[in-house]
């Protein structure tokens, strides 16, 4: 039986203890978008879906740090929560309970009221998921979401969006189109092959889709059947 490490609860303040002090976890993130920037010369990479194969692989994490270390660094930032069904972002930060995304798509208005903010990152802007049930992101709530998308580029130096593993539903296809790129999160260790290509296969519909692919949760030994691939 093999046991895993207990990791400690992921808070807003170790959060932005982790960014603050520029550690590790900081510089990992800072290495990934410089790599994206590379790959993309020839186009302007703002807004980026952060999604996974199954559930349970970190994404949420990576996108909370993602976005942390780009606050750190001057960049204003909004990070908006949109899994639908398991919203882990707004319980990480103590939001959980506050108007936010399914409430907007649901009636209209501004998403500058409902940004929550931490005065020890002010450049990062959260857009917690919302009061309001949603299915499915279609119709009147497709149309808002993606103009919000397009109205936060123009504001925002980067806009992230927390979605749902690509095999929870539709809505991972519906949102791929409406940002610049999609960040594929595999947990080491844990998610199989069959997993991570069903999610490929799904995120190859729609070839305009620069998709990167983060491995989360690597061991510091990395067994040598890992370097292979």
């Amino acid at each position: 039986m093999r046991f895993r490490k207990e990791r400690p609860e992921l808070t807003w303040a170790r959060i932005v203890a982790l960014h603050e002090q520029a550690g590790e976890a900081s510089r990992a993130c800072a290495d990934i978008l410089k790599t994206m920037q590379v790959d993309a010369a020839d186009a302007e990479l703002k807004s980026f879906l952060f999604t996974s194969a199954i559930e349970s692989e970190g994404k949420t994490t990576m996108a909370l740090n993602f976005a942390a270390m780009l606050a750190t660094r001057g960049k204003r930032v909004l990070l908006a929560d949109v899994h639908w069904q398991r919203p882990t972002l707004g319980r990480m930060l103590g939001v959980s309970d506050r108007s936010g995304l399914t409430d907007l798509l649901e009636t209209g208005g501004r998403h500058e009221d409902l940004l929550v903010q931490d005065t020890r990152l002010p450049q990062l802007f959260v857009l917690p998921r919302g009061t309001r049930s949603m299915e499915l992101l279609q119709g009147k709530a497709a149309d808002r979401m993606r103009a919000l998308v397009e109205g936060a580029r123009k504001t925002f130096d980067f806009v992230l969006l927390d979605g749902a593993s690509t095999a929870s539903g539709p809505d991972v296809l519906i949102l791929d189109r409406m940002v610049d790129g999609v960040l594929l999160v595999i947990a080491c260790d844990q998610t199989q092959q069959t997993q991570l290509a069903a999610a490929r296969r799904t995120l190859a519909q729609h070839p305009g889709t620069r998709v990167g692919v983060l491995l989360n949760r690597v061991p510091r030994y990395l067994p040598d059947y890992y370097r292979t691939v």
